[in-house]
């Protein structure tokens, strides 16, 4: 299943010192897909969005393993710690680019209500990730340069498919030409 694909991808050991540095918030780390879905069928919750997927990355070369896998426990603990079962896995695999992977299930363990992220919680997240890698000293992004992108259209663009908003763009750049050579 795709929780389960999504979870090993994240925990795969190569990543995270043979999963050394592999936590899981309300669930065990080992076990966290069968959990999961567990919490998903005691509240009937089994179609739709399975887990979000997201990561928290840090400045080449400032960190170390330990601090990144404790930031990351604890803004897990902090946005999602009272009411969904998360795993954290640090990975550090690439070299000195130590980051983050959250595997969040979407059913709620206290209610089975469903977690649908929004844009108040990214920037809730992003608040609170800055304010932990400030009290470790660590550097935070001011103002970032790209807008985020969703999963399909970055997808589309590496396989290098057209999209919505390159047509879009494609067509303002044109109209905005020929507004100017018009006059």
């Amino acid at each position: 299943n795709v929780l389960s694909l999504v979870i090993d991808y994240a925990n795969r050991g190569e990543a995270t010192e043979q999963k050394q540095f592999v936590s899981g918030i309300n669930c065990s780390p080992d076990n966290a897909d069968k959990e999961m879905m567990n919490v998903k069928k005691s509240f009937g919750k089994l179609s739709g969005t399975a887990a979000y997927h997201g990561y928290q990355s840090f400045a080449e070369g400032e960190v170390d393993a330990e601090t990144a896998h404790l930031i990351g426990c604890r803004l897990a603990e902090e946005l999602w710690g009272e009411r969904y079962q998360v795993v954290v896995a640090t990975h550090l695999d690439k070299q000195s680019h130590i980051h983050n992977h959250f595997v969040l299930n979407t059913v709620s363990f206290v209610d089975g209500l469903k977690y649908h992220r929004t844009k108040t919680d990214y920037r809730e997240m992003q608040k609170v990730s800055d304010r932990l890698c400030k009290e470790y000293g660590l550097s935070v992004i001011k103002t970032p340069k790209k807008p985020r992108q969703n999963y399909a259209e970055y997808k589309a663009e590496k396989n290098g498919e057209i999209t919505k908003n390159q047509i879009i763009k494609q067509d303002i750049d044109e109209a905005i030409a020929m507004s100017i050579t018009s006059k």
